[in-house]
């Protein structure tokens, strides 16, 4: 009986028709990853010019970027300070009193004593140290996050002119010889004159290291003084420090 050749399987229709959808699945698959392999970076950032813009308005609006909480800059406490406080063109921060005494005389005949009078004058004043807050500005000031302070940079304390109140002049009794002819009388000349003379004297008395290094220390304490109620106000954790 003759034999008949076998014949090839047949492939079903709904079968080839999945594998190709398969295939195009994955060749479209294939096609995007290989268009946003080979699409050309692009890098975020500025340019130099832009950088140095941002740099440079970062400065002058004094911002300091810290993921730390509670940092400060020094605008936050200068613009207070100055608002409240720098007007002080003369804020007197040590005051040192003085007297003076002068002896005056009115020779008469010769100049022998039983013909002159004699008397003298004590002069009292008030030598005050003030201190100039209205020129402050930025450099100044500097914060130190850490520490929590504000470093203030004051100027020396200056002398003003000394005060002589005119009732704090007293005259003494006149001393007279038995022959002197009458009692001193000084005219408005002499008196300018003497008080001259007596401020002198009393600014001479100044001119001295203690004095000077007092005014300077008390300048820091009343400075750091006026200043620390607007600094805690802005922030309670800084305080004040004051140099010169």
């Amino acid at each position: 009986m003759p034999t008949k050749p076998m014949e090839k399987p047949r492939l079903h229709a709904p079968f080839l028709r999945k594998l190709c959808t398969l295939l195009a699945l994955f060749a479209l698959i294939f096609l995007i990853i290989f268009v946003i392999r080979s699409f050309p970076k692009r890098e975020s950032r500025f340019t130099d010019n832009v950088a140095g813009q941002i740099a440079q308005e970062m400065a002058d609006n004094q911002i300091v970027l810290s993921s730390r909480p509670g940092r400060r800059t020094v605008a936050d406490f200068q613009n207070p300070i100055l608002e409240n406080h720098g007007r002080e063109s003369r804020l007197i921060v040590h005051t040192a009193h003085l007297s003076e005494t002068i002896s005056i005389a009115s020779e008469g005949l010769g100049g022998w004593e039983w013909t002159s009078a004699y008397q003298d004058i004590v002069y009292e004043g008030d030598a005050q140290y003030t201190v100039d807050l209205s020129h402050l500005s930025q450099e100044d000031f500097t914060v130190n996050n850490e520490l929590k302070t504000l470093t203030v940079r004051i100027p020396y304390a200056v002398l003003s002119p000394i005060n002589i109140p005119a009732d704090k002049i007293k005259f003494r009794d006149v001393k007279k010889g038995w022959a002197a002819p009458k009692d001193i009388r000084l005219t408005a000349e002499e008196s300018a004159q003497l008080m001259i003379q007596v401020s002198n004297k009393m600014k001479a008395k100044l001119i001295d290291e203690n004095i000077i290094a007092a005014a300077n220390r008390d300048a820091k304490l009343v400075v750091a003084a006026l200043l620390s109620t607007t600094v805690q106000a802005v922030d309670p954790e800084f305080t004040v420090v004051v140099v010169q």
